[in-house]
Parts: structure tokens; sequence; C-alpha cells
């Protein structure tokens, strides 16, 4: 049975449709909340539309007592603060430029989704936090691991601190090698590639035996160390092309964030082209593309949540709790 705050409560649902946590595991619900509503809200960026998302989000869960509306309704929190961060109003991108130069003093607004020099920041900012919510789970899943005494699979798996310190290292020497003053060291030198690149990679190979030898079950693979080997090398591609993959897959976060700004720039085209209905097609635009763009960007929230974070750290086996009789409650 899941206990949360009532912000965070909504967000059981998520979970519960993955697998409730066991007593050893944790509740990810807070967690979910968070990172739900962080990528929902970049990717859904408008101050007017979240408005209503919240409005009606709120609404819904108080009188149908609905969690997914209730989820609704914390996710248009956030895109109303990303909304006013990009300078959107219901796609009218100029309304707010007044304030951000009186706030931010920047000539126009502080941040043009749709200007040609955006993109590139958008998509690297967007793996930036993908690389950032991947070290997150890690640390989860290292937790779990001590926590369920599970020792090798903490230590030497691509989930465990072997991974984290890899996938960790990459990151600094990507930062080394495209902005080296932000860093007081040179990460590419060889001492500590091998150390922090290298040693990691052997000791992904040598996690099974590593394993067997920390149960006293000694260090010879049971199938024999050339299979072992043979097996294990694959084993060690697949997790390196898979940190690769993972990474890039947060780039969706900074493509939607360009599709819904693409979309409502039509809306906006439409309107100024049909002169006295345009705002019939301002309120129409707008209900479309919060329905259509707003059930995307939800689909795609939500498999980044249990495709690229509950996988690293969420086992999800538990039982729920029912009661037998409600008599003695």
């Amino acid at each position: 049975m899941l206990h949360n705050a009532w912000l965070f409560r909504p967000f059981e649902m998520f979970v519960e449709m993955y697998g409730l946590p066991n007593y050893q595991d944790l509740d990810p619900t807070p967690f979910v909340a968070v990172t739900f509503c962080l990528l929902f809200g970049i990717m859904f960026g408008d101050l007017g539309q979240g408005a209503l998302l919240l409005i009606g989000g709120l609404l819904l869960e108080k009188w149908k007592h609905n969690r997914l509306a209730g989820i609704v309704g914390r996710a248009g929190l956030t895109s109303m603060i990303f909304g006013f961060l990009f300078g959107s109003v219901f796609g009218v991108e100029t309304l707010l430029n007044p304030v951000h130069q009186s706030l931010f003093g920047v000539r126009e607004k502080l941040f043009e989704v749709m200007d040609a020099s955006a993109t590139m920041p958008l998509l690297i900012g967007a793996v930036a936090i993908g690389a950032v919510l991947i070290l997150m789970t890690m640390i989860l899943n290292i937790y779990l691991n001590v926590k369920r005494k599970q020792m090798a699979e903490a230590l030497f798996s691509q989930n465990g601190i072997a991974g984290f310190v890899f996938y960790g290292y990459i990151i600094l020497f990507l930062i080394g090698m495209f902005m080296p003053k932000m860093l007081p060291f040179n990460p590419g030198s060889k001492p500590l590639m091998i150390l922090f690149i290298g040693v990691p990679v052997v000791l992904f190979f040598l996690k099974e035996p590593l394993n067997g030898l920390m149960k006293g079950e000694g260090l010879t693979p049971h199938q024999g160390w050339g299979n072992f080997a043979l097996e294990e090398v694959f084993e060690v591609l697949e997790i390196i092309l898979s940190f690769v993959t993972n990474s890039l897959s947060y780039l969706r976060v900074g493509g939607f964030v360009l599709s819904h700004a693409g979309m409502m720039l039509v809306v906006m085209t439409l309107v100024k082209m049909t002169g006295n209905a345009g705002p019939v097609v301002f309120v129409l635009g707008n209900l479309f593309v919060m329905g259509l763009e707003g059930l995307i960007v939800g689909i795609q929230t939500l498999r980044l949540e249990y495709y690229e974070m509950f996988s690293r750290y969420f086992v999800g086996n538990g039982k729920k709790f029912t009661m037998i009789s409600s008599e003695n409650a």
C-alpha cells in the first residue's frame, strides 16, 4: 500500500501500472512526480495552455477523484513555469517580452525557441538533463542493491558504481573537450582515462566471476573462461552502446519543445490568414494543440520514466495490499 503526500499521490497510478515496490525497495512515486512534471513542462512549455491544464486538471481531480486529471494539473504547473521562461502564452511569442526585458535584462526575450541559433543549445541541454537523470537513477540503484545485499550489482554492474564512474567520466570528458575552461584538470589524460574508463570496463567484463568470488563460489565461470570471454565481449559492447542510446533518447525532450513551438506557429499563421475568423481559429487551434501535443508529450514522458529510468533501479515485483476484512480496521 503506497502512502504519499497530496502533491505526489496521483503519480502512484504510473507506479502501479509498472509494478509495486517490494518491502526491500523504495516507493519511487515522489521521484516519478518530480521528473515527469519536469520533462512534461519542458516539452509542453506554454504559460496559457499550462494554466488551463492546471485549473482543469485540479478541478476534475477534486470533483471526479481522477488521478490522471491530478497528474495533468500538476504537469500544467511546470508547463506554466517553462512557458514563462520560453515567453509563450497560447502561442503568442512576444507577449512576455517586456517582462523578460525587465526581469532578465535581455533585448527581446530570455529564450527564443524557434530561433535557429537556439536549436543546438536546446538539444544539448536536453541530453544534459538526461545525463543527470541517468546518474541519479544509478545512485538509486546502488543504494537499493546495497540495501538488498547484492554487492556485485552495486559495485560492478552498468548501473552500479562502475557504471556511474564510467558514465560520469565520459560526461566530464565531453565537457573538457567542448568547454575546457570549466574543468580544473584535463580529463583526456591517459592515466585518468585508464582509471575511470578502462577499469570500469574491466569490471563490467569480470562482474560474473567477481560475483562468484564474493559469494565464495570461486572465480572460474560456470561455462568456462572461453565461452565466458566470448559472451562478455558482446555484453560489454552492448553496455557501452546502451549508454549512448539512452543518452540520445533524451533528445526527444528538445525535439518536442521545437515541435510544440512549430505547431503553435502554424496556428498563429492560420489566425492571420483567416481574418475575422481569426479568434475562432485561435481558440480551436490552441485546443487542438493541447489535446494532440499534450497526449503525445505525456506518452513520451512516460516512456522515458519506464524505459530510461525505472529499468535502471526499479524492480516492481511487490504485491498489492488487499484487506481481507474491514470490520476491525
